[in-house]
């Protein structure tokens, strides 16, 4: 037992000593002063091979002030995700930034990128799923969004009707917990795919997500006998976050 004890001692001071050690990169980092093409040399080093640079790569983004080309949006997208949280997180920060400002905005629209900001809606990180969702406004084609994020929802609910009740069902609930919140900023109409998913959401025994769908309803300009129905329900619904909606209805 105390061999045990003693080894655990280890791995947590060499934690301690791996974390203050990164710490110091970071701020060694956040002194330098890159270059604009130093900044994209080190954004095309690949973290797979060369995992050491994720802090640094952190740092470069973080310091991008604006993009100037296709290629700059595609390589900043590219570290929205499959890569370290870290990353990510620095990622969805800069795209939050950019693509509000109307002058970059226009290097965010193609197809390629769209797919990436539906991925990073889903990320297990709820901060990334925040800041991307925050600017879904600013898609251009948002029909192809949508048609794409309702593809993702019905995945989702064919996941969670095999996964029931586990540690596994608890995550793709908070992938339908975002997609709904993406539909609600989005603005999604009031047309027969929202019905199908509001139906099945407005029933479910977690209240975050009936919740959401009574927020997406205070959204919508424009109703339907389906939707209605809904509404009538939700207003007599137990969870008082849930009836606190019905009062924009």
């Amino acid at each position: 037992m105390n061999k045990d004890v003693q080894i655990l001692n280890n791995m947590q001071n060499q934690i301690v000593t791996d974390t203050e050690a990164e710490i110091e990169r970071a701020a060694d980092f956040c002194e330098k002063t890159y270059t604009r093409e130093e900044v994209f040399d080190i954004l095309n080093i690949d973290s797979s091979k060369f995992p050491q640079t994720d802090i640094e790569k952190q740092i470069c983004i973080l310091k991008l002030d604006s993009i100037l080309s296709q290629q700059e949006a595609d390589i900043l997208i590219f570290h929205l995700t499959n890569h370290a949280a870290l990353i990510r997180e620095a990622c969805a920060h800069k795209v939050n930034e950019f693509m509000k400002e109307e002058s970059y905005a226009a290097f965010f629209q193609t197809r390629t990128i769209l797919d990436s900001l539906l991925k990073a809606v889903n990320d297990i990180n709820p901060n990334i799923c925040r800041m991307i969702i925050e600017v879904l406004p600013y898609i251009n084609e948002k029909e192809y969004f949508l048609e794409n994020l309702y593809h993702r929802i019905d995945y989702v609910f064919e996941e969670l009707e095999k996964l029931k009740r586990s540690n596994w069902y608890t995550k793709k609930l908070f992938n339908l917990y975002w997609c709904l919140e993406a539909l609600a900023v989005i603005k999604a109409p009031a047309d027969a795919r929202l019905e199908k998913v509001l139906e099945k959401t407005s029933v479910f025994r977690d209240y975050t997500i009936r919740e959401k769908t009574a927020m997406v309803l205070s959204y919508l300009s424009e109703t339907s006998p389906v939707l209605e129905r809904i509404k009538e329900n939700l207003k007599n619904d137990d969870n008082f976050y849930v009836k606190r909606y019905s009062q924009q209805w």
